[in-house]
């Protein structure tokens, strides 16, 4: 199931660190930009917030300090935190 997938890349992204970090939260912005399979509007709601916020992680703490927007690895944990206790809701109000 997509959202398991998705749900995988987070943690995934949440447990490596630099580059591969990076790469993980990309891959979960394509596939849910990208998805037009998502057509349950919460879900959908729920994902473009994730992926949007992510859009302000850098973890080039130079380029952070560019703009107040910016975020580091801590706020990033904290994010993707909350992302999968999302989808992990989500996951179990729509299973019953």
């Amino acid at each position: 199931m997509l959202l398991e997938k998705l749900k995988e890349i987070l943690c995934k992204a949440l447990l490596m660190s630099g580059n591969e970090r990076v790469l993980h939260i990309k891959e979960f912005q394509n596939i849910v930009w990208d998805d037009s399979s998502i057509e349950e509007d919460e879900l959908n709601d729920i994902l473009t917030d994730i992926a949007y916020l992510l859009d302000f992680y850098e973890p080039n703490e130079i380029w952070r300090k560019q703009s107040p927007n910016y975020y580091g690895d801590e706020k990033l944990e904290d994010i993707l935190k909350k992302a999968i206790e999302k989808i992990e809701l989500y996951l179990g109000n729509t299973s019953t």
